[in-house]
């Protein structure tokens, strides 16, 4: 809860060089280099960089804190929920709970890659949600909160970093 409570007062404090909410994509500055060939090569075409030469960085999970979801029921009765993440075609959680009014379940699908996932909420009997989230570099190193709130009109989804 410590957690939650210091990334609720960073939230409301102006911070320098912050990107936008859900926008953990950002690069260092750099930019791809074009490099000419020497006079003492043999070719004198210019030589490309694209990005499918440069490798991929290596991200570290942050051990002490992953990339958390919270289910809560925020109705007035007991709700079903099942919560399925997959990244490809690669299942990475599915767990079904019975949470009582007002219950939270909070989940850790030891995501340790960047990638697009598919996050699915279905309220067994109710509405069922399905959105794409992008998660960073930054969330894979740093770790963050993604909440599920389960109200008796929808099914909201959404993340803290």
């Amino acid at each position: 809860m410590r957690r939650r409570t210091l990334l609720a007062a960073l939230a409301l404090s102006p911070v320098a060089g912050c990107v936008a909410p859900g926008d953990d994509t950002a690069t260092n500055g750099s930019t791809p280099s074009t490099a000419t060939a020497t006079p003492t090569e043999q070719s004198t075409t210019p030589v490309t960089e694209t990005p499918q030469d440069t490798p991929t960085p290596t991200v570290t999970p942050a051990p002490d804190d992953p990339i958390l979801f919270v289910v809560d029921n925020d109705t007035d009765s007991e709700q079903t929920v099942t919560l399925t993440i997959a990244r490809d075609e690669t299942t990475v959680l599915d767990e079904t709970e019975t949470l009582a009014a007002g219950e939270s379940v909070e989940y850790d699908p030891m995501i340790g890659a960047t990638g697009t996932y598919t996050i699915t909420v279905a309220v067994a009997g109710g509405p069922s949600r399905t959105i794409e989230r992008t998660i960073g570099r930054f969330a894979v190193s740093s770790g963050s909160n993604h909440f599920v709130d389960i109200t008796a009109d929808e099914i909201r989804i959404y993340w803290e970093e």
